[in-house]
């Protein structure tokens, strides 16, 4: 009698996976492939992938507690490549070139407004001089329906990727309404020997003096909006 054969995975039957990142898509069976052989290129780049991840993680982690109501997006991938570019050409990490980046591409910050926000330090590197204004898009004026205001909060950001440790300094500004057109300004004190910063904007609609909560990620925006290094 024949001996029986083991069932097996066929590399010729696909899965179909479902992401939120990538979309639908199909793979091979996980196990039904060949063990790939790597040259040191390929070894190198997946090395430099790991170590950045750090830098990337640290970011993340300060931004996740004010990410609870906005969700999704590729700033993961983007921040890793951002340090491994870093990386590749020898580079220290730094925040330098993080700007003008939106945590979700799907939900763009101008969908709502365009962002007026200037930040600058000091002479000292003790101080950040900000001031922070926008302006609605018309798309949005023609569907606000019962909004009323807007709720921002500016996350500033004091990564020391040698340490792996990060301060991070959130300012909730008064809400102000639509109608309102006088810009924020303020001063946020720079941490003792901190060389860099990363500042997120967040804007929230309000209605009625409430976050206006109807659906995840409607209704608001967040993105890096500026960095900058002591010199």
């Amino acid at each position: 009698m024949p001996a029986k054969k083991r069932p097996g995975k066929n590399p010729a039957d696909k899965i179909v996976v479902k992401s939120k990142a990538y979309g639908e898509h199909t793979r091979a069976p996980r196990g039904s492939k060949s063990r790939a052989v790597l040259n040191p290129a390929m070894k190198a780049h997946g090395q430099r992938l790991r170590k950045s991840n750090m830098p990337a993680k640290l970011i993340m982690d300060a931004l996740q507690p004010y990410r609870e109501n906005f969700k999704g997006g590729m700033l993961w991938q983007r921040l890793v490549k951002h340090f491994a570019a870093q990386a590749k050409k020898g580079d220290v990490y730094s925040i330098a070139g993080i700007e003008h980046w939106d945590l979700n591409e799907r939900y763009f910050t101008s969908r709502l407004m365009t962002t007026r926000v200037k930040i600058e330090p000091d002479n000292l590197f003790s101080n950040l001089e900000v001031r922070v204004n926008y302006v609605f898009s018309k798309r949005f004026l023609e569907r606000r329906k019962a909004i009323q205001s807007f709720r921002v909060t500016m996350i500033f950001l004091f990564p020391d990727f040698k340490k792996n440790e990060i301060i991070t300094d959130p300012v909730v500004l008064p809400d102000k309404l639509l109608s309102d057109t006088a810009p924020y300004e303020f001063i946020v004190p720079i941490p003792r020997r901190a060389n860099s910063y990363l500042v997120c904007f967040k804007a929230e609609a309000c209605a009625h003096g409430e976050l206006h909560q109807i659906s995840p990620n409607v209704d608001k925006a967040m993105c890096l909006i500026g960095s900058g290094m002591r010199e």
